[in-house]
């Protein structure tokens, strides 16, 4: 079964599972679907693993700075702004960073058909990239760098229908 058919048909199931892994891992989508997920490192790798168990496609990360109002610190915010956060004191900005996007090849075979497994290893794969990225530090203008990256939060691009809101 295609990937898209194979979420319109199981819709109601999938969402329920999908929302409530939101609000465990406290999860902020930006907008109203359910692209730009962003979702602290703490929380990252118990969110993908969650959705590649309900069979959600991850299909790219955006970059996001976590603006604590309690942190003195003059470096935050980095980014160019953003929504409140729902779980969290502050708000997140978004970095104009570069996104990582899952290789085509790859998106195609997914879109083809649903395979659980082929989910769970492209899941992982882009878990690893996260930190890979992250070992990096992040260039804020062309001469500043963010400290170890401490406010930098990925933003996870769930693939399900254009149509699908919260």
């Amino acid at each position: 079964m295609k990937y898209f058919d194979y979420l319109r048909t199981y819709k109601e199931d999938i969402v329920k599972r999908l929302e409530s892994s939101i609000h465990e891992y406290k999860v902020q989508p930006v907008g109203n679907g359910y692209i730009d997920c962003i979702v602290m490192k703490d929380n990252l790798r118990k969110f993908v693993k969650d959705l590649s168990t309900i069979g959600i496609f991850v299909s790219d990360v955006t970059w996001w700075c976590y603006v604590n109002p309690n942190n003195e610190s003059s470096e935050c915010p980095h980014g160019m702004g953003g929504p409140v956060s729902e779980y969290y004191e502050g708000w997140f900005s978004e970095l104009q960073n570069e996104s990582y996007e899952v290789n085509k090849k790859e998106t195609v075979s997914i879109m083809k058909n649903h395979d659980t497994q082929l989910i769970y290893s492209i899941n992982d794969k882009t878990l690893d990239k996260i930190d890979t990225i992250l070992k990096v530090p992040f260039c804020y203008t062309p001469t500043e760098y963010i400290e170890a990256n401490k406010c930098v939060i990925p933003a996870v691009w769930l693939t399900v229908p254009d149509e699908w809101k919260r």
